[in-house]
């Protein structure tokens, strides 16, 4: 889709990166992560002094120097400082430190109090808000009783456009109003691989085309709604057995096959108008036998810019991966995505990197390593994009009291609890063990879903499912529930703890949830275990994979989203209270 004529716009940013140091520019092509819900020196100067162009946001925990990402630290041991170089503030709290549970409308202030501090910066430059929300463990915000929805493979086992367009909207409409302005979904990849590491549900499917039309359909709301789109992860990581948090992967198919499967969700998405696509840490050959795309001018400019004809933002994903941090230091690694055609560099560092990267960027071009037209490129799209999404009048300036209302209202919740009731599927029920009654002895075992990912409050917490469960039990019948959990792996001591439990009931009921972010893995084991004891086990999943819907339990529901709604809407079809919808399938072929 061509870019929309604007003289007025193009006018008004040509004029400011005309006004622009170098340093100004630069930063714009920065966007470091906000944690936590607190202001501090780190976040001040990361805006004020780093001239950050964004903030990627994640309230759920406390911004600090001391963690380490993805296990190494993203300092370059053998960086070289100019004469001109500073560093900014720390935070020396503990990186484990859950954030607090904070409303929609409390948010909206305080994104309005960083809007104002980037705006008392000369250039008076607005920050774009960016967030993760692509569903099931992958959201960002969680707090306050923000409605969640199911990731894209659910909106696909529903297939319906117009759902996943209201998805999209709704979702748009409730961030919007608390001050978010990009969003880094949806994920395009095509998931081929059923054991892929990263992707399984984050991903629309199996199907090129199926993903390709709903993932048009979610950017078409979520772009309605006012959130720039971020497609991703160019040019797919659906064909992989790795995580790229953890290693560079190499995909090795042929440019035929790219175009008839990778690349089709993507190419709809350019096509439908997306502002933005992030590009994913993988090595291609087809284009590319060296660098991954992140790095890579042949996929960047070559494919993605001249081929594909996509004119937006091009976003990088986490530079600090191991993908990239373990082959790349992590400043030469920004200076070279921005040469390749990068405009937009995501840090999820909160220490000493940022200032390291931001001097990797601004000594590359001073030394004619990134040519200036290259800079002023990346920036003119930058704030083009803050431009159209009317940031220059609207920044710090959002009605809190408007953002906590409609997060609240009946139309949302109502559609949040219809979205998880359709997206509910009986994988199997070999001993017609459903619906449940409440006079068998039961054991349900839950698992804890990690602390810094949940809202921390009464709509979402560790123990929805239990909560849910014994909602739906008979008060005289309570002495037959026994209520355990587990980690989201169990150990061995709470493995041994549940076998011995169950040796009091009739039936187990359990959540065997699968998270990309627990590196542990999930309650497949302990589905095995009972099993080989004899019981009878009933599992809900949100994976509709093995690893999930593990081939020993004897019935299984996959509601595919950990989130809220989805929990408490499998707990309710366990009873019969809630009928599967008839349309509803797994939209992918399973190996089990």
């Amino acid at each position: 889709m061509a870019e929309k004529s604007n003289p007025k716009r193009d006018a008004f940013v040509r004029d400011l990166i005309s006004k622009m140091s170098l340093e100004e520019k630069v930063g714009q092509l920065l966007t470091f992560t906000q944690r936590g819900t607190m202001l501090t020196p780190s976040n001040i100067e990361q805006i004020t002094r780093l001239h950050c162009g964004g903030l990627c946001l994640e309230p759920f925990t406390l911004e600090t120097c001391k963690n380490l990402y993805w296990g190494n630290s993203q300092i370059d041991p053998n960086f070289k400082p100019p004469e001109d170089y500073f560093t900014i503030s720390n935070t020396y709290f503990s990186g484990s430190t859950p954030g607090v549970s904070i409303t929609p409308g409390d948010y909206t202030k305080f994104l309005n109090k960083l809007q104002q501090i980037a705006l008392s910066r000369p250039n008076r430059i607005p920050l774009h808000m960016v967030i993760d929300f692509e569903g099931d463990f992958k959201n960002d915000y969680m707090a306050g009783g923000i409605r969640q929805f199911i990731p894209p493979m659910g909106m696909t086992a529903i297939d319906d456009e117009k759902i996943t367009y209201k998805i999209g909207l709704t979702i748009a409409q409730q961030l919007t109003k608390i001050g978010i302005t990009w969003m880094y979904s949806p994920v395009c990849d095509v998931n081929l691989n059923p054991k892929n590491p990263e992707i399984g549900v984050r991903s629309f499917g199996d199907d090129p085309h199926a993903c390709a039309k709903h993932a048009v359909a979610l950017i078409k709301g979520l772009q309605d709604g006012g959130i720039a789109c971020s497609a991703k992860h160019f040019p797919g990581r659906g064909d992989s057995a790795t995580d790229a948090h953890d290693v560079l992967d190499v995909v090795d198919v042929d440019k035929k096959r790219m175009w008839e499967v990778e690349l089709v969700p993507f190419k709809a998405a350019i096509d439908a108008g997306v502002k933005c696509i992030m590009t994913g840490h993988v090595i291609y050959p087809a284009y590319d036998d060296q660098y991954p795309a992140t790095l890579s001018e042949k996929v960047l400019k070559g494919l993605l810019r001249e081929e594909l004809g996509f004119k937006g933002v091009i976003v990088s994903d986490a530079i600090g991966m191991a993908a990239i941090l373990k082959n790349w230091p992590l400043p030469k690694a920004c200076a070279m995505a921005i040469k390749a055609g990068c405009d937009q560099i995501l840090l999820k560092a909160d220490d000493e990197s940022r200032t390291q990267c931001y001097f990797g960027i601004k000594m590359a071009v001073e030394s004619g390593e990134i040519p200036m037209e290259r800079i002023d490129e990346a920036v003119e799209r930058i704030l083009k994009l803050k431009y159209d999404q009317g940031l220059f009048k609207t920044a710090g300036k959002l009605d809190p009291a408007k953002a906590q209302k409609f997060a609240m209202s009946k139309p949302v919740v109502d559609f949040s609890w219809e979205v998880a009731e359709k997206a509910l599927v009986v994988m199997r029920d070999n001993k017609n063990l459903l619906p449940l009654t409440t006079d068998k002895k039961t054991l349900v075992i839950e698992q804890r879903i990690p602390y810094e990912f949940t809202g921390k409050d009464p709509y979402m917490h560790t123990h929805m499912f239990c909560e849910r469960m014994v909602e739906n039990w008979k008060v005289e019948d309570s002495p037959n529930l026994i209520l355990v959990d587990t980690g989201f792996a169990a150990s061995e001591e709470e493995m041994a703890e549940c076998l011995e439990l169950a040796k009091q009931v009739d039936l187990v009921v359990m959540t065997n949830y699968y998270a990309r972010i627990v590196k542990a893995g999930n309650n497949a084991k302990l589905v095995k275990k009972l099993k080989e004891a004899g019981h009878d086990v009933v599992v809900v999943t949100n994976h509709p994979y093995e690893i999930g819907a593990t081939a020993e339990a004897d019935a299984v529901v996959c509601n595919f989203s950990g989130t809220p709604d989805s929990i408490r809407a499998a707990a309710d079809l366990l009873f019969g209270k809630i009928k599967p919808c008839s349309t509803t399938k797994i939209p992918v072929k399973l190996d089990f």
